[in-house]
């Protein structure tokens, strides 16, 4: 009795997995959009590499004020046009930045978007340009959320891909290392030795 049990447990097992095999190449075959868009931005990083390997080679030339220009365009090129994963909302309150959500705000992963990034998204209806003002525990990586007055908008938004061009960044990452401006603190012991010679 014990046998049979056995056996037929892993039976039932092997039968199992192989139906999940099944369907998911199934799935796969149903859906060959998804390649594509994973192939896409391998390319552009390698051109972004390519990019910054000449920008690096030109910068032993060039002045540093040339450099400063030339690394700023590499940084452009490196966020135009990328596909996001877009979903609506439609709460009320404030966003993370402390204002009230309007029409023309979305939501991103700050470590991606910071906040305050103006950013032109492609999507259909909701084509625009886009001020990040708001965070959310869903919203990680290349996903964002666009706000929506009502629900019933949010819910007819569903989740989409869309094209999402990076027009300014906003936050800490506005200005580029490069292009800010050193101050320097003189100490106590070097102003108090100056005055004296």
């Amino acid at each position: 009795m014990k046998k049979s049990t056995f056996l037929g447990s892993a039976v039932s097992v092997l039968l199992l997995f192989s139906a999940i095999s099944y369907s998911r190449t199934y799935i796969q075959q149903q859906n060959p959009k998804s390649n594509p868009v994973f192939q896409a931005p391998a390319q552009t990083s390698t051109d972004t590499v390519a990019s910054k390997e000449a920008a690096s080679v030109a910068a032993s030339t060039e002045r540093p004020r040339e450099v400063a220009t030339s690394l700023t365009s590499v940084e452009e090129k490196a966020v135009a046009g990328e596909t996001y994963t877009a979903t609506a909302y439609s709460l009320r309150g404030r966003t993370a930045t402390g204002v009230a959500p309007a029409t023309g705000m979305i939501a991103a992963d700050p470590r991606v978007l910071p906040l305050g990034s103006r950013v032109r998204i492609e999507a259909g209806s909701y084509s625009g340009e886009y001020v990040v003002a708001d965070t959310g525990g869903a919203v990680k990586g290349h996903r964002i959320d666009i706000w929506t007055p009502t629900s019933r908008d949010a819910m007819r938004f569903g989740r989409r891909a869309v094209k999402l061009t990076v027009l300014e960044l906003g936050g800490k990452r506005r200005k580029s290392a490069t292009t800010r401006p050193r101050t320097v603190v003189a100490s106590p012991a070097s102003s108090a030795a100056s005055p004296q010679q």
